[in-house]
C-alpha cells in the first residue's frame, strides 16, 4: 500500500500537522466568532473569511456564488490529475438556545480541558479548517498534490439548504468529482473512529390550525371548536404506539436492507449505556437487532415542537384562537418527499382535517453509497493505520443531507466526539481528534500518489 511505502515521507507530513496545531486553532477560534447564524440570517460574512483563509493557506483558486439565499463558497485546485476529491461543507451554524445553558459564550472559542467549545466548533467550522490545514501541511511537504481537489462550502445548511440546488443546476461541472467527503462525523463513545455511508431523507412540515379570530373565554368549551384538540387528534392518526406510520402507502417504496448491509449491522457497535447517559434516559423504543434496524434503516415520524395557547404563569382558562405543530419525518432510499408530501395531504383529507394548514415545508430525498466502494477502502484502510481499529462503517445517517445533489459516493467522518453536544450548548471538539483527523485526510490524499 502507498501509505506504508513512504511512510517516512507521510510521517513529515504528520509532523507539519503537529507544528501547525495552534495555528489551525487560531483559526478555527476566528470563523467560531463569526455568529453565522442561518435560522437568524446572520453572520453571511463568514462567506468572505473562508475565501480569505483558502487563498492565504492553500492557495486555491476562489469563488463566492450567489444563490436566492446565502453565498456558496467554491474552490478549487486541479493539478491534471486522474482522480478528483470533493470536500463538502457549511459555515453556517445553529442558535445557540438556550443562552443560560452555556459554560462559556458560544461565540468566544473558549478552550478548556483540552477542548474547544463554541457554536459551531465541530458542526461544522472544525473540519473546513482540519481539511484546509491537512492540505496545507501535504502541499508543505510534497509541494504537488496528487489528486484534484474541490471545496463547496454552503452557508444554510442548518435550515434544509433550500438554495444549495441553484448552485448545483447552474454550474454543474462544479459539482462534479469522483468521490466527496461529506461535512462532519465523530468518534463513538468507546473511542471507536467512525464512518458513514450515507444520510436518511427529510420532509419537514410547519402545521397550524386557526379557529378563531382571537382567544376566547372557556366557558365557552362545550361549544366552540379547540384547535388544541384537533391538533391533537391529528397528530394521534399519524403514527401508533408500536411506532408504525398510518398514513396510506407510506411504506411502499421503502427499500428493505440487503443480505450483506443486516451482516455489517452485527458488527456496528451501539452502546446503549453511553447513550442513556448522554441523552438522560431510561431505555430504547427498541433493543438489540430491533434496534439498529429501526436507527439505520426505518423511516420515522417526530413531533419536533408543539405551539398553543397560554404558556405564562398562573391561571388563564380559554380556548386558544390556533395551535402549531412541527413535525419531520426521516426517509429511507426510494422514498421522495414530494411524494410523502401528497400522501400527508390525502391523510388529512381522508380523515376530515380540513382546518389543517401547511405554513411551509422542506425536504430531500435520502443518499446512501454502497459498502464495495473502491473509495470506501481507501478511507477504511488509511484510517485503520492513523486510530489504530478499523473504522465503524455505518450504513447512513440517521440525520439528514442535501447529499443527494451530489452524484457520486460521499462518505461522512470528521473531527468530532461523541459528547461533542452539536446543536446543543457547550458544543465542543477534543483537540486531539482535530489532529487525528487532519492525519487521516493527509493520508488519503497521500494514497492516490500514482505508483
Amino acid at each position: 500500500m502507498i501509505l506504508q511505502r513512504s511512510s517516512m515521507t507521510l510521517e513529515e507530513v504528520f509532523n507539519a500537522i503537529e507544528r501547525a496545531k495552534e495555528p489551525s486553532i487560531a483559526r478555527l477560534k476566528e470563523l467560531v466568532r463569526i455568529p453565522s447564524v442561518s435560522a437568524e440570517n446572520k453572520g453571511v460574512e463568514c462567506a468572505d473569511a473562508l475565501i480569505t483563509l483558502l487563498k492565504k493557506e492553500i492557495g486555491f483558486t476562489t469563488r463566492k456564488i450567489s444563490t436566492s439565499g446565502s453565498p456558496v463558497v467554491y474552490a478549487e485546485k486541479n493539478v491534471g490529475a486522474p482522480t478528483t476529491l470533493l470536500f463538502y461543507n457549511h459555515y453556517d451554524v445553529q442558535p445557540v438556545d438556550p443562552l443560560s445553558d452555556w459554560q462559556s459564550p458560544p461565540f468566544e472559542a473558549t478552550l478548556r480541558d483540552g477542548k474547544l467549545y463554541g457554536r459551531g466548533v465541530s458542526d461544522n467550522k472544525g473540519n473546513i479548517v482540519a481539511r484546509i490545514f491537512a492540505i496545507k501541511a501535504y502541499q508543505s511537504i510534497f509541494g504537488a498534490l496528487p489528486l484534484n481537489l474541490k471545496f463547496v462550502i454552503e452557508g444554510q445548511e442548518e435550515i434544509g439548504s433550500p438554495y444549495l440546488h441553484e448552485f448545483v443546476e447552474k454550474y454543474p461541472e462544479l459539482a462534479q468529482a469522483d468521490f466527496c467527503i461529506w461535512e462532519d462525523g465523530h468518534r463513538d463513545a468507546d473511542g471507536n473512529q467512525q464512518i458513514w455511508l450515507g444520510v436518511k431523507g427529510i420532509l419537514y412540515l410547519n402545521l397550524a390550525i386557526t379557529t378563531a379570530k382571537r382567544d376566547i373565554h372557556s366557558s365557552w368549551g362545550g361549544v366552540v371548536e379547540n384547535p388544541a384538540w384537533d391538533l391533537v387528534w391529528l397528530l394521534n392518526s399519524l403514527k401508533t404506539p408500536d411506532q408504525k406510520i398510518l398514513i396510506d402507502g407510506y411504506y411502499d417504496t421503502v427499500q428493505e436492507p440487503t443480505a450483506a448491509e443486516l451482516e455489517n449491522l452485527e458488527a456496528i457497535p451501539f452502546n446503549t449505556k453511553a447513550y442513556y447517559e448522554d441523552f438522560g434516559i431510561q431505555q430504547f423504543l427498541q433493543t438489540g437487532r430491533d434496534l439498529k434496524t429501526a436507527y439505520y434503516y426505518a423511516p420515522s415520524l417526530t413531533i419536533d415542537g408543539l405551539t398553543c395557547g397560554y404558556q405564562g404563569p398562573g391561571d388563564k382558562t380559554i380556548i386558544p384562537a390556533e395551535a402549531k405543530a412541527k413535525i419531520d419525518f426521516r426517509l429511507v432510499p426510494n422514498q421522495e418527499p414530494d411524494d410523502l408530501l401528497e400522501k400527508f395531504k390525502s391523510h388529512l383529507q381522508k380523515h376530515h382535517f380540513d382546518n389543517v394548514k401547511i405554513i411551509s415545508h422542506h425536504g430531500y430525498p435520502p443518499a446512501r453509497v454502497p459498502l464495495s466502494s473502491q473509495y470506501l477502502r481507501v478511507i477504511g484502510e488509511t484510517g485503520e493505520q492513523i486510530y489504530g481499529h478499523p473504522l465503524v462503517v455505518h450504513p447512513t445517517s440517521a440525520g439528514s443531507g442535501p447529499m443527494y445533489l451530489f452524484k457520486m459516493d460521499c462518505f461522512s467522518f470528521g473531527c468530532g466526539n461523541a459528547f461533542e453536544q452539536v446543536h446543543a450548548p457547550n458544543e465542543n471538539i477534543l483537540l486531539e481528534d482535530l489532529v487525528l483527523n487532519m492525519k487521516h485526510l493527509a493520508a488519503i490524499v497521500h494514497a492516490f500518489t500514482p505508483d
